[in-house]
C-alpha cells in the first residue's frame, strides 16, 4: 500500500484509498482460510484509519457515515461494510451523490443505482442542478455541527439554481486543507471561535499549508484575527472562492483589515437565509456564460435568411436528400446557432459592447489577468499580434530557439533583433527541457557588457512545453529584472492553461507570479535586502553574478509605478 506522502493530488489519494477500501471489504465477506482473513482485517483497518485523516474534508459520505462503516467493522458485520463501503465508491465514481441521496443500509427500498451518471443522457445530465459543498469554520461539538447543517438544509429552495452540501472544520489549518484538498468547496462561511491548530499529521500539514505561507508564519498571527486572515490566505491558493466572515466585533475595526476573498461581513448574529441566498448569488456570479446564454436566445429566434453567405440555419442540410446522416451526426443546434458578424444579434468581435465584452470580462477574472481579448485566428495569429504589439524594429529580443513557430513569424513581422536561447537536452527522454536560467543571465550579461542592454526589450519562455517541463517563473523574472529592471516578459503558457484553476500549479504560472512579485517587491524588507545585496556587489565579475542569486530593485525604483507594473507583469497566451 502507497503512504500519503507519495501522493501529489489528495483527489487521487481519496479515489485510490476508497477503491482499496472496496476490494479488501468484499474479500473480507468471502473469506477463505483464517490467515488470509486476518492478514485482510489489518489492511481494512489501516484503511480505515488513514482515510480517516481526509473524510473530514468532504461533504459526502460524511463523517457520521464514515463512523457507521468503522462500527460495522468492529461488531464484524462484514457484509453491511462490503454493501456500504461498495455504494460509497459507486456514488463517488459516478457522481450520483451529487443529485440525489444515497442510502448506505442493505434493506433500503432505493439501494440500487439506477441513475448513475454514465446510464443518463447528456440531455438528462444538463437539466440536474449543479452541485458544489460550502465550508462552514467554527470550533463546534456535533450537536451544534448537526444544527448548522440542519438550518443551511432548511433554506433550501426548489427555485434554486445550485444544490449544496456544507463540511465543518474546526480551525484555521484544517479550512485551508479542505480548500485545498476538496475542489467541490465554492464558498466559506467564517464564524467566530475558530482555533488555529489542526488534529491532522503535522507532515501532512506541512506539505498542502506551505502554500498558504507555512505553519511558522500561521503561529505568529493574532488569535483576534484568526477570521479575516482565513479568508486573506485562501486568497492566496484558492482566489476564485467567496468567503463571509461572520464577526461580533465592531465595524471600525473590521474595515481597515485585509479580508481576501471576503465577499460579506455579517455583524453580531448571522442569518441563514442572507447567507443562503448571499452564497447562490456569488455563485451564480462565476456561473454566469454571457456569450453562450446570447448563442442559445439567438438559436431559438425565427429568423428569416436573406444573406449572401451560405447560412441557412441548416436548410441547406435537412432539405437535402444525400447529406441527411451530416444533419442527424450534428444535431439542429449547431445550425440554428450558425451566425455571421454582419446578421447581428451577438454582438461585435472587433468592436465588443454586450456579451462579448462581459464575457471578457469575466474571462479576464477567472484567468487572473488585468485584460483578456477573444480571436477566432487560433493562438498562431494570436502570437504575432502580441509580439507586434510590444516590440518596434530594432529591439533586441530574448528567444526560446524551440518555441513555437509562430513567435518566429512575429519576430520577422516586427523586425526584431533575436537572440536565439538554447535549451538543455534530455537525452534519457529524447527530448528538451527548458533554458537554463544561468543561460538567459548570461546573455543579458553579454549585452549589457556590449552597451545593447537598453535596446533589450523582451524575453520570451515556453512555460510548459509540450512534454510538459515548466520553469520557476518568479525566480527567472527576479533574476532577469535585477539585470533588466524594464524587461517585458512573454510566458507561452498554451499547454498550461488548466494551471490556474489547479492551486498546486497555479504557483508556476507568470501571472501568479507576477503578482506575488508585485506585492513583495514593495515591502521594506525587500528593499533592506535589495540594499545589501547592490553592496556586496558592487564590484562582482560576472561570473560572481551568474552564481549569485539576484535580487530585483523594488517596484518604485528608476521608473514610474504604473509603468513598472506594466512592464514587470508577464504576458500570458492561453489556449
Amino acid at each position: 500500500m502507497q503512504s500519503m506522502a507519495e501522493y501529489y493530488s489528495a483527489v487521487q489519494l481519496r479515489a485510490d484509498r476508497w477503491s482499496a477500501l472496496r476490494e479488501t471489504t468484499e474479500a473480507l465477506s468471502r473469506p477463505r482460510d483464517g490467515a488470509n482473513t486476518d492478514k485482510t482485517k489489518e489492511t481494512v483497518a489501516e484503511l480505515l484509519q488513514q482515510q480517516a485523516l481526509i473524510e473530514a474534508y468532504w461533504a459526502f459520505p460524511g463523517l457520521p457515515a464514515f463512523d457507521m462503516l468503522r462500527r460495522q467493522f468492529e461488531h464484524r458485520k462484514y457484509d453491511d461494510l462490503a454493501f456500504s463501503v461498495q455504494r460509497i465508491a459507486r456514488a463517488l465514481t459516478t457522481g450520483a451523490y451529487r443529485r440525489r441521496h444515497i442510502p448506505l443500509e442493505r434493506d433500503s427500498s432505493d439501494a440500487d443505482d439506477h441513475d448513475d451518471e454514465a446510464m443518463q443522457s447528456l440531455e438528462a445530465r444538463a437539466l440536474t442542478k449543479p452541485y458544489f459543498e460550502v465550508l462552514i469554520v467554527d470550533d463546534v461539538n456535533e450537536h451544534q455541527e448537526r444544527w448548522m447543517k440542519s438550518n443551511f438544509a432548511r433554506m433550501r429552495r426548489s427555485e434554486d439554481q445550485f444544490h449544496y452540501e456544507a463540511v465543518v472544520v474546526p480551525s484555521v489549518q484544517d479550512a485551508l486543507i479542505a480548500v485545498l484538498f476538496n475542489h467541490n468547496i465554492q464558498a466559506i462561511v467564517v464564524r467566530p471561535g475558530l482555533r488555529m491548530e489542526s488534529k491532522v499529521d503535522a507532515a501532512i500539514l506541512n506539505r498542502y499549508l506551505n502554500r498558504a505561507g507555512g505553519l511558522e508564519a500561521m503561529q505568529n498571527l493574532d488569535p483576534g484575527n484568526y477570521g479575516p486572515e482565513l479568508c486573506r490566505m485562501i486568497a492566496r491558493v484558492r482566489p476564485e472562492l467567496d468567503a463571509y466572515l461572520i464577526t461580533d466585533r465592531s465595524v471600525e475595526d473590521i474595515a481597515g483589515l485585509d479580508l481576501g476573498i471576503c465577499r460579506r461581513v455579517f455583524y453580531n448574529q448571522e442569518d441563514f437565509l442572507e447567507l443562503h441566498l448571499n452564497i447562490l448569488r456569488g455563485v451564480q456570479a462565476r456561473y454566469k456564460t454571457p456569450f453562450f446564454t446570447a448563442l442559445v436566445e439567438y438559436s431559438k429566434q425565427p429568423t428569416g435568411v436573406f444573406h449572401a453567405m451560405p447560412i441557412s440555419r441548416g436548410k441547406s442540410i435537412n432539405r437535402r436528400h444525400w447529406i441527411q446522416d451530416m444533419g442527424a451526426f450534428y444535431g439542429p443546434n449547431i445550425f440554428m446557432a450558425e451566425t455571421s458578424a454582419t446578421s447581428g444579434g451577438l454582438d461585435s468581435l472587433l468592436e465588443p459592447h454586450g456579451p462579448i465584452k462581459e464575457a471578457q470580462q469575466l474571462a479576464s477574472r477567472a484567468f487572473g489577468s488585468k485584460q483578456t481579448y477573444f480571436a477566432t485566428n487560433g493562438t498562431s495569429t494570436c502570437n504575432k499580434i502580441v509580439v507586434q504589439a510590444l516590440v518596434k524594429p530594432g529591439d533586441i529580443v530574448l528567444v526560446d530557439r524551440d518555441c513555437h513557430k509562430s513567435h518566429h513569424y512575429g519576430m520577422v513581422l516586427a523586425g526584431a533583433q533575436v537572440c536565439y536561447l538554447d535549451s538543455y537536452p534530455l537525452n534519457e527522454y529524447s527530448m528538451y527541457g527548458a533554458v537554463p536560467l544561468r543561460e538567459i543571465k548570461k546573455q543579458l550579461l553579454e549585452l549589457k557588457a556590449a552597451g545593447k542592454l537598453d535596446r533589450v526589450r523582451m524575453l520570451l519562455l515556453t512555460n510548459c512545453t509540450f512534454d510538459g517541463i515548466v520553469y520557476n517563473v518568479e525566480r527567472v523574472m527576479e533574476e532577469c529584472l535585477a539585470i533588466k529592471p524594464d524587461l517585458i516578459f512573454l510566458w507561452d503558457e498554451a499547454w498550461f492553461a488548466f494551471a490556474r484553476f489547479g492551486p498546486t500549479y497555479r504557483q508556476r504560472t507568470a501571472m501568479n507570479a507576477a503578482n506575488m512579485m508585485r506585492e513583495r517587491l514593495k515591502t521594506p524588507a525587500h528593499l533592506e535586502s535589495y540594499t545589501a545585496q547592490q553592496e556586496a556587489l558592487q564590484d562582482a565579475d560576472t561570473e560572481t553574478l551568474l552564481n549569485t542569486r539576484l535580487i530585483p530593485p523594488p517596484a518604485c525604483e528608476s521608473m514610474p509605478r504604473n509603468r513598472r507594473i506594466r512592464r514587470s507583469r508577464p504576458c500570458v497566451r492561453a489556449r
